[in-house]
């Protein structure tokens, strides 16, 4: 990619996330995003269709930047690799969480564990097919996902280490329990 398309790209990208600290999605405008990114509205039409177009694939790219962190992990195959996988994604999850309030602040507040949970889903089944015939399984990633994320959330005056560590535990039972 040419160095002033990714320039231009940081910079709407540091614009969006300033803007979208102090408002609502629904109240930032093309100008003056472009205002703050140093760019003209016709730069900005270049890359993205509208203002929801930047957020979508601001919020694509962070989730996929997340589920990263666990490529390579199946969490059905053993105690051990959900554990894994749990630890892995929790870390991830605490590492974005600045981004993640800030995408999904205001009315995107509850899309984020959505977005993730399917985007999950997508890419355990491509990667191990058999594990989604189990309608356990299917159950299992949504409660896995949604559960840890919502304790998190709920919980967070105990820590980041005593979350991390309660859910490592209750995952690792919850696979014996399972198999």
């Amino acid at each position: 990619m040419d160095l002033r398309v990714k320039r231009t790209k940081k910079n709407i990208n540091e614009a969006f996330y300033e803007l979208r600290k102090k408002k609502n999605l629904e109240k930032i405008s093309v100008k003056e995003l472009s205002e703050m990114a140093m760019i003209n509205k016709a730069t900005f039409y270049l890359h993205y269709n509208d203002i929801y177009d930047l957020s979508d694939k601001l919020e694509l790219e962070l989730i996929d930047n997340i589920i990263g962190s666990v490529r390579g992990v199946n969490p059905f195959n053993s105690r051990e690799d959900m554990v894994r996988f749990a630890e892995q994604l929790s870390n991830s999850i605490i590492k974005h969480s600045a981004d993640i309030e800030t995408l999904f602040s205001g009315h995107e507040n509850n899309s984020f564990i959505y977005h993730l949970e399917d985007r999950l889903r997508q890419y355990l089944f491509a990667t191990a097919p058999r594990s989604w015939d189990s309608p356990e399984n299917n159950i299992l990633l949504s409660f896995m996902v949604q559960g840890a994320y919502h304790a998190h959330l709920r919980n967070r005056s105990f820590g980041a280490d005593m979350l991390k560590k309660t859910t490592m535990s209750l995952f690792g039972k919850l696979f014996e329990e399972i198999t």
